[in-house]
Parts: structure tokens; C-alpha cells; sequence
């Protein structure tokens, strides 16, 4: 008998997952290529912004007529959208049917605008019902897709709204769509449907990377600046977003570098961080840094890579620095202060003079002179200071 209890189970869950399939599994998400949507007809702008909240909409004048036909709904309302609206696209990011099929709306992926006024950090989706109720397969397709949005980008718990959406017709250039709060019935539906979804404030999306090249001078002179120009390159199917959450370098294990340059990186792990908002896949971003040479005559290697927080790198974006530090035909002196660690660089020769930069236990310096038991030293891109001579070694 127990065995035949479980049997039945096994074919009512079996019935349950072949009738309702959206309701046991995730839904895909339907590309434009497979509505075969007329590109020719839209304006591509490239605006893009990190999502960090879900806005959903619905449709007025939902065509009943073609409600066994969707797809042929979404090739209208692109047509509609650009040559009657003057809008750049379909203005929605995603869209889903009763039957709780997901469509891809504007072009360009997560992130990108489409046509919002101040629409940034936004994900629009479009709900292809007049009804005042959600479907089951739509609500249960909302629930996952908005659970899944959260668990990429970090958007926090609660960050949905429902809304209406006003054309802004353009009389030179292309319209935009204003959203406002919406009061339609179908609210209660949707908050439902959302009540039970896990959010996530963490950013889940693993980021992979390249580096396309490193460019730099292998051999510079003590006192000197070396320039490095790093090219990455966005490897993931996702474009990278960089208006909030910084994408930055780092050296190894974020410990300090004896060549950080004071005031000039963000610390002294973290030379810079990539200026770009976004970067889609496959594009690339470059950024430039210096490194302060202050070290003995000798060989130096810093090993850097990008990071997204302190908890989540990019996979395969480390890279190595390796330059000769050279002494030319300049006079060095060495910092030697083991008591203190360090030794105040002042802007006169006197212990009353200003103190203008503090040099570290071992930094080396061009000296240009020495003076009643002073150096007289650069210590940056024409910076000249005094250091006391007791505190300093020529080498």
C-alpha cells in the first residue's frame, strides 16, 4: 500500500510538472532574433545604468485579439514604439504574457534605458494583460525573474514599483516616457506574487576578465614617475556597470606599496579605478597609473588585479609590473630612522620649517646638496625638501 501511495505521488508531481511547466522551472528568456523584430527601424542609444530596482507596467489596450500570438503583439507594439511614438525602442526591458513567457523588450540587455526619463538604475517590465489579476504562470515568472534580478545585482528587498507610463513626445529629437505611481487593481496581484521572493543586497554575478595589454617602460631613473596603461577587457555575457559600484585596482592582498604616491591613489593599495559607467561585452575599458620610484637601484616587481568590493574580484585580471629602478648619475641617500620608522621632510632646513611630506624607513632619494647636517633631496615631480642627515644613509 505504501508503495503505491508513492507511485501516485511520483505521476501527480509528473502530471503537475507536464501541465504546468512554468510553474516547476524558471522560464527562459525569448531573444529579440527569435521575434525577428526589424532593427533597421530603431535608434540604438547606448544608456546605461546598474540595476537597483524593478519597475513594472501595464499595458494599456492589450490586444485580446492576438492574445494566442504574442510575439506578433511585441513585432506591433516595436512598430508602434518607433513610428508613431517616436520612441528609440520597445520601452520596456522585459515583457511577460499570460502564459508566463518572458520576452527580451528594449535592445541592449540588462541596464540599458529604454526612454525613461531619469530612468536610471531602472528595470522596466511590461505585464501583456489588461486583467486586474495576474495569471499564475505570469505571477510565478514575475516572482523568479525578480528573485533572479536580485541575486545578480544586489537590488535590495522592496525595491519594486508599480507604474503607469506618460509619453513625452520630442518635437526635434526622439520622445521619452515619464513613469508615475500607478493605483491599478492588479497592485494587490503583483505585491502578492512578490511577497515570498529573496532578495539579495550582494552583488552574485561572477565577474571574468582579460587582460588585453600592459604597457609600460622597463628601465626608469630614481626620483622618476613610472606610467603604466593596463587594457582589460569584459569577458561575461553582461555588461559591467561602474556608476555605483566602482570596478577598481588593487595590489595583492591589498597590502600596502612601497610605490603608492600619496594623494594622487585612492590609497595606498588602490592606484585608480575604471572611469567608465558601463562596459558591455566584450568591449574593453583602459586606465593609467604611476608609480613612484624610490626605492634602491634594482629590480621591482608589484602584482596588481581589478575588484569589484573587497570580497569579489575579477576572475583572470591579475597583472605584473617588473621595471628596473636605475641610479644614473645622481647622488642617493637612503631614509634610516629604525627608532621612528620614518623621517619629516621640511620645506627649509630647520626644525621649525614646514613639513611638507613624510618619507618611510628605507625610501631612497636623489640628494642635489648637504647642508649643516641636512639633505637636501626631491621627493617628487619637482618637489625638492630637507631631511635631517642622521636620519639618512648615502648609498
Amino acid at each position: 500500500m505504501k508503495r503505491h501511495k508513492y507511485v501516485k505521488i511520483f505521476f501527480l508531481f509528473l502530471f503537475f510538472c507536464t501541465v504546468f511547466p512554468s510553474l516547476s522551472r524558471a522560464s527562459e528568456i525569448i531573444k529579440r532574433e527569435e521575434i525577428d523584430i526589424d532593427e533597421s527601424l530603431s535608434e540604438q542609444i547606448d544608456m546605461y545604468s546598474s540595476p537597483k530596482a524593478i519597475y513594472i507596467s501595464q499595458f494599456n489596450g492589450f490586444n485580446s485579439k492576438l492574445n494566442d500570438n504574442p510575439r506578433e503583439w511585441i513585432k506591433l507594439l516595436y512598430y508602434y514604439s518607433v513610428t508613431r511614438l517616436n520612441l528609440n525602442d520597445i520601452p520596456y526591458n522585459y515583457l511577460i504574457d499570460p502564459s508566463g513567457n518572458i520576452y527580451e523588450g528594449a535592445k541592449g540587455g540588462i541596464g540599458i534605458n529604454p526612454g525613461i526619463e531619469n530612468g536610471e538604475n531602472i528595470i522596466l517590465v511590461g505585464i501583456m494583460d489588461s486583467s486586474s489579476t495576474l495569471s499564475p504562470r505570469a505571477s510565478n515568472t514575475l516572482k523568479i525573474f525578480v528573485e533572479d534580478m536580485s541575486a545578480k545585482y544586489g537590488i535590495s528587498e522592496g525595491n519594486w514599483e508599480l507604474v503607469d507610463l506618460q509619453i513625452r513626445k520630442g518635437e526635434d529629437s526622439l520622445s521619452t516616457l515619464k513613469w508615475v505611481k500607478s493605483n491599478r487593481l492588479i497592485y494587490n496581484s503583483i505585491s502578492f506574487a512578490l511577497k515570498d521572493v529573496k532578495w539579495s543586497e550582494k552583488v552574485g554575478l561572477q565577474y571574468s576578465a582579460s587582460i588585453a595589454s600592459v604597457e609600460y617602460e622597463k628601465e626608469v631613473v630614481i626620483g622618476k614617475r613610472l606610467d603604466v596603461v593596463v587594457k582589460i577587457k569584459n569577458e561575461n555575457d553582461f555588461t559591467w556597470f561602474g556608476d555605483l559600484d566602482y570596478i577598481y585596482l588593487s595590489t595583492k592582498d591589498s597590502a600596502p606599496s612601497p610605490h603608492a604616491i600619496n594623494e594622487t591613489w585612492e590609497s595606498f593599495s588602490k592606484p585608480t579605478y575604471i572611469k567608465e559607467k558601463f562596459i558591455k561585452a566584450g568591449d574593453s575599458a583602459q586606465i593609467s597609473f604611476q608609480l613612484d620610484v624610490k626605492r634602491k637601484p634594482g629590480k621591482y616587481r608589484e602584482t596588481f588585479y581589478f575588484m569589484l568590493s573587497p570580497e569579489v574580484g575579477l576572475d583572470n585580471s591579475s597583472f605584473d609590473v617588473e621595471f628596473s629602478i636605475v641610479k644614473g648619475d645622481n647622488k642617493l641617500v637612503e631614509v634610516s630612522s629604525p627608532q621612528y620608522g620614518y623621517v619629516n621632510i621640511r620645506d627649509c632646513r630647520w626644525y621649525s620649517c614646514k613639513v611638507v611630506e613624510v618619507a618611510n624607513e628605507g625610501d631612497v632619494f636623489i640628494t642635489t646638496s648637504r647642508v649643516d647636517g641636512w639633505y637636501e633631496i626631491i621627493y617628487g615631480e619637482n618637489k625638492k625638501g630637507w631631511i635631517v642627515q642622521r636620519f639618512a644613509k648615502e648609498i
